[in-house]
């Protein structure tokens, strides 16, 4: 299973950081409801294709007064409910 850690920036808020399945991460970003948040599928699928394998950025309303971020970055490509152990550090 492919776990990635991310963070979350809103104004305002502490940062939210965590390492999730991209599932998982999706599930947060519909929690959230964050401003203006496409849905969360094309958010992560259209910001990495840019970026290196595995890793991504996205920036809402860059320097306005609704502007968030998400970042991620792929930690470990595991076999399902296989967890190496440096994951299982940061977890």
């Amino acid at each position: 299973m492919t776990h990635y850690a991310w963070t979350i920036r809103v104004h305002g808020w502490h940062d939210l950081q965590k390492v999730t399945t991209l599932a998982e991460l999706r599930d947060i970003l519909d929690i959230l409801e964050l401003p203006g948040i496409a849905p969360p599928d094309w958010v992560i699928m259209d910001s990495g294709s840019n970026e290196v394998a595995g890793h991504g950025r996205y920036t809402h309303d860059e320097g306005g007064k609704d502007e968030w971020s998400i970042s991620w970055t792929l930690v470990d490509d595991a076999p399902d409910g296989m967890i190496s152990q440096e994951t299982k550090h940061v977890l």
